[in-house]
């Protein structure tokens, strides 16, 4: 579990700022939506899918 940390900390902000937006529209959490937690969510999934691969390969599933 300790091979998917940044991932899920990066998933857990996004989260965080997401519901800030969600309970109180307002421009700086639209700012902080679009410009930190939208990235955040692509680190996260491109990050995990990096690892899911890495680990096909090293067990040669792939």
């Amino acid at each position: 579990m300790n091979d998917l940390y940044a991932e899920s900390w990066a998933a857990v902000v996004a989260f965080v700022i997401t519901l800030g937006y969600t309970l109180s529209p307002g421009p700086y959490w639209m700012g902080a939506f679009t410009f930190v937690a939208q990235p955040l969510f692509v680190l996260a999934i491109a990050g995990y899918f990096w690892k899911v691969f890495q680990d096909l390969r090293k067990n040669k599933i792939i």
